[in-house]
């Protein structure tokens, strides 16, 4: 049995932390520390923190400056004594059984660096959240994992934490381009165990607007150059491969969304006739 060390970043998370750590009180494995890192919030989140903290001793509060959630997660990590990391953000949750079976993953396989699960949605969506199926090459050109996974504290080490460098988001996408390689073992455990909350207004929304997405996907390929060189040699042939293996689930999508609009449409035609057998009678 491994210990596994949650970090939780928090900047005013007031209205959704205590759902956090309520998740984390309620896992069937039990052997874990949770580090809340206070990333300088300004609102109620301390007093809730702090609450979580004395009634429970596997609770530890930490607090710093603002400085974004890479650097609360590296903050948190160097003081974690954890052979497994587990990184949560204040407003989403775990299932209760996330620890035991993602520990399970790295316990019958020991070759394991990764273990990410099915993601359900919560709040303003309540949908399954589906992601394209995992290779090391697709993930250069887009994030199927998910920012809650379990790996190993000496992957995280070698790998260099989080960068606080990107300050516009992508962070936990920028990581794994570094934790992992084409020879790294990622399993996937088909159950909805981490749940991520939906928001009129999050953060990807707002960086979306403000025009950052742009900028983080240019700091992924600065800081990983070499890793990106061996494709780009030859863009053409790299973006004909990358559509043949995203294209896929963009056309499962459509043919989802073609269901249920003529699903729609066939439930308005039979009301439509429905009303007018009624007006001839």
């Amino acid at each position: 049995m491994s210990k596994v060390s949650i970090v939780v970043p928090c900047f005013n998370q007031e209205a959704f932390i205590a759902e956090a750590l309520e998740s984390v009180l309620r896992q069937s494995y039990s052997d874990w520390e949770c580090i809340i890192v206070n990333d300088g919030s300004t609102d109620g989140s301390e007093a809730i923190i702090e609450r979580y903290a004395k009634k429970e001793r596997r609770f530890l509060s930490l607090a710093k400056e603002n400085g974004g959630v890479a650097a609360a997660r590296n903050f948190g990590f160097a003081r974690a004594s954890g052979a497994l990391f587990v990184p949560l953000d204040g407003d989403d949750k775990l299932h209760p059984d996330f620890l035991q079976r993602a520990v399970g993953c790295f316990t019958a396989h020991p070759d394991t660096d990764l273990v990410h699960t099915k993601t359900k949605r919560f709040g303003e969506s309540r949908k399954v959240w589906r992601l394209p199926e995992y290779s090391y090459e697709k993930l250069l050109w887009q994030n199927m994992i998910v920012n809650t996974t379990m790996y190993r504290r000496e992957a995280f080490l070698h790998a260099g934490g989080y960068s606080s460098e990107m300050v516009y988001g992508f962070e936990d996408w920028e990581f794994y381009v570094r934790l992992l390689s084409p020879q790294s073992k990622v399993r996937f455990i088909d159950a909805p165990l981490y749940l991520y909350r939906i928001k009129k207004s999050s953060r990807s929304t707002e960086l979306v607007q403000l025009g950052k997405v742009e900028e983080s996907h240019r700091l992924i390929y600065e800081r990983n150059r070499p890793l990106y060189e061996q494709y780009t040699a030859n863009p053409i042939s790299v973006f004909g491969k990358r559509m043949k293996d995203f294209a896929p689930s963009y056309t499962a999508r459509y043919k989802r969304q073609a269901r249920y609009v003529h699903a729609a449409y066939g439930a308005v035609i039979a009301g439509l006739l429905g009303v007018g057998i009624l007006l001839v009678r």
